[in-house]
């Protein structure tokens, strides 16, 4: 039973670190994920950001949009066109008891 127990534990932390660098203890990471200059920079352009999250408890319940479309929303960027586009990712990770994964979008509104 023991060698199951320790077979187990060590398939899960594998699993974990093939998905993203993951503490044992703790984990808060940032990933970028795309940025997108755009055909021109306008300094004098107005910048928008929004966060989408999703959160999961003990592994077993996750609920939330942690989407692209879901951080534009937030931004407001609806009927907007965009340049200078960035989103990142980060998760943070508490125990494994609590995991917070979330998508921030930030934009310069073209004019």
């Amino acid at each position: 039973m023991a060698k199951i127990k320790l077979l187990f534990i060590s398939l899960m932390l594998l699993s974990m670190a093939a998905c993203a660098p993951v503490g044992a203890l703790y984990t808060s990471v940032k990933n970028p994920v795309m940025f997108d200059p755009g055909k021109t920079t306008n300094m004098g352009a107005t910048t928008i950001s929004g966060e989408s999250c999703a959160t999961q408890i003990l592994g077993l319940v996750a609920i939330g949009d942690w989407s692209v479309q879901a951080a534009l929303t937030a931004a407001g960027a609806s009927g907007k066109t965009l340049k200078n586009i960035a989103v990142d990712n980060r998760m943070m990770n508490f125990l494994g008891v609590y995991t917070q994964f979330c998508t921030r979008v930030t934009a310069q509104v073209s004019q």
